[in-house]
């Protein structure tokens, strides 16, 4: 899954607020709940919303759910809490249920890139193909909309990053995938969304021919490249730690398709 933050919560102007969702984002959940027991007034969204991600980010994500719908008897017009209930019904594996509550999330805010996003993984789990294809649609025409925010670490240094991940590669496996180059992008071209995997949300992509192919002298009409999506990348990545920890993971992946090997192949090898 994707990090979740509420899109709102900076609006609220509470220090305190801020200072627990950082918390949670650094896994420091004990600082988080003394932080939100020092929060005083009416109950809010934002309140509401930082109290069910200290319960979402726990190893247990079952206590979550009776906050989550705490939350929405509340709070029923906050698209962000609808959101919250679908990720939380998601993680206890419970597609049919998270359908309904990330649709009203989406129509509550037909702008909601994320919740748009996890309503087409739920519907990819329910067998809707074409449910699952018009909301990843949305999300990427979301996503790719003007203005795009600022990015937070440079190509140069991605494509560092990525040198790196090839040079922790075994000599044998850098020989194989010498000629293989790594380009970084933004975002996926729009065909990814019109033919699979149709995620537009892809941290990196291997297109062409693989090793066995070349060495069988079958080749596809154009060279084997890796493209690493720089936007998605940043969007699960908070620090420079864990950018350079996902473009290792993701540039390993990528070039692992080159090689033949297939995504439970991947899985086991910790690079799924």
């Amino acid at each position: 899954m994707h990090p979740m933050t509420q899109r709102s919560s900076s609006k609220s102007g509470n220090d305190l607020l801020e200072s627990a969702h950082a918390a949670i984002d650094h896994g420091d959940l004990r600082r988080a709940r003394r932080i939100l027991k020092k929060v005083t007034g009416e109950p809010t969204v934002e309140l509401a919303f930082a109290r069910w991600r200290v319960a979402f980010a726990a190893q247990d994500p079952a206590p979550a759910l009776p906050v989550a719908e705490e939350n929405i008897v509340a709070f029923p017009e906050s698209a962000d809490l609808h959101h919250a209930l679908g990720r939380t019904l998601m993680e206890l594996q419970r597609p049919e249920q998270a359908l309904a509550a990330l649709e009203e999330a989406c129509y509550l805010d037909q702008d909601f890139a994320d919740a748009w996003y996890d309503l087409a993984i739920v519907r990819s789990e329910l067998g809707d193909t074409s449910g699952m294809r018009a909301a990843f649609t949305e999300v990427y025409e979301l996503d790719c909309a003007e203005p795009l925010p600022e990015l937070r670490f440079s190509p140069e240094q991605v494509q560092a990053w990525a040198q790196r991940a090839f040079d922790m590669l075994p000599k044998e496996i850098q020989e194989r995938v010498a000629d293989v180059p790594v380009f970084i992008a933004d975002y996926p071209e729009p065909w990814i969304v019109e033919d699979a995997p149709w995620d537009p949300r892809l941290l990196g992509l291997f297109d062409g021919p693989t090793w066995a192919e070349l060495k069988a002298g079958l080749l596809s009409g154009h060279a084997p490249h890796v493209y690493l999506f720089h936007r998605n990348l940043e969007r699960v990545a908070l620090d420079p730690r864990e950018m350079a920890r996902e473009v290792r993971v993701t540039v390993h992946h990528e070039l692992g398709h080159f090689l033949g090997l297939d995504e439970h192949d991947l899985d086991e090898r910790g690079l799924g």
